[in-house]
């Protein structure tokens, strides 16, 4: 019982935050195979959970919707702009820096409606997860 809680809980904070949890998982005493499936798996669900449910944490809230019409086209139309002009990869490839949900947000709100943008996303997420994996595995021979 105690085995399956420590991988739920580095498998969490995958989810959360994925960089941040390798070392965490290797101090635990995890072997690199194990760091390997529950990070990946942890920060794939993760961002699964927070980009399919973003629309309705945000119909929740109340304060995210605009209170004057006029500033929300100004705002939307700046937004556009941006999206238009930088395009998806910045979004994607620093997702797993930033942390999971603020980029499932971003990239549900911009790029809602591309099936490709939203694949890439997620290989990044296995590719930064593999990698740190891979960067700290040094750290469980401490």
């Amino acid at each position: 019982m105690e085995l399956i809680l420590q991988y739920l809980s580095i498998a969490l904070l995958a989810s959360v935050r994925l960089l941040m949890t390798p070392p965490v998982a290797f101090l635990a005493g995890f072997s690199l195979i194990e760091t390997l499936i529950t990070v990946n798996t942890g920060g794939t669900l993760g961002f699964l959970a927070f980009y399919f449910f973003s629309d309705w944490i945000t119909w929740k809230n109340p304060n995210l919707r605009a209170r004057r019409p006029g500033k929300r086209f100004k705002r939307s139309r700046k937004i556009l702009a941006y999206r238009n002009r930088v395009g998806p990869w910045p979004f994607i490839l620093t997702s797993p820096f930033l942390s999971v949900p603020v980029s499932a947000f971003v990239i549900r709100k911009l790029y809602r409606r591309s099936f490709k943008v939203f694949l890439f996303s997620i290989l990044t997420i296995l590719f930064w997860g593999t990698l740190s994996c891979l960067l700290f595995s040094p750290v469980s021979l401490l």
